[in-house]
């Protein structure tokens, strides 16, 4: 369920984490889908990342707005560091651009999470007096933030915000 809905501007901010390419398969429950098992090759690795800043974790999404539903896109799992350092092998570190974000707050089991960006596209968005202004042509990141208030994927109390950059229309 969408708890909160607001409209930020955040500043532009530095993350190390791991980047694939993901072939969403929309018949796959969340919590087994190939970018969780991303998250659970990257939990592990998360030690090896120096300057981190507190619990914070990201999925980051560059999209192809031009692409059709269901098309391939990278996807980062990433956590939040102080300033570039040491990059662990097979890691990548990218500098997310200050961008206005229309932020949904989810709360629930992580397999209801594609419910949350439906009502964005398909709710919100169209009604708003905004348009999407990520993806590879601005370079503007849509992500996951993952603080404390997460716990687990089958926990139904569990938050995870979503930003989905924007701009007036």
């Amino acid at each position: 369920m969408i708890i909160e809905t607001k409209i930020i501007e955040k500043p532009a901010f530095r993350v190390v984490g791991i980047t694939e390419t993901v072939h969403f398969n929309s018949t796959v429950p969340s919590s087994e889908n190939a970018i969780a098992k991303l998250w659970t090759r990257f939990g592990s690795r998360i030690p090896e990342i120096q300057g981190q800043l507190g619990w914070r974790s990201y999925g980051l999404m560059l999209q192809n707005p031009d692409n059709p539903p269901g098309a391939p896109f990278d996807y980062t799992a990433s956590v939040q560091i102080a300033a570039d350092g040491d990059i662990p092998e097979g890691m990548i570190s990218i500098e997310v651009p200050a961008a206005r974000y229309l932020v949904l707050t989810y709360r629930g089991q992580l397999d209801g999470i594609s419910d949350a960006f439906m009502h964005f596209w398909g709710l919100v968005l169209p009604d708003s007096p905004y348009e999407y202004d990520g993806g590879v042509r601005t370079g503007k990141f849509e992500f996951e933030f993952y603080d404390q208030r997460y716990t687990q994927p089958g926990d139904p109390n569990s938050e995870i915000d979503l930003y989905f950059p924007i701009r007036a229309k």
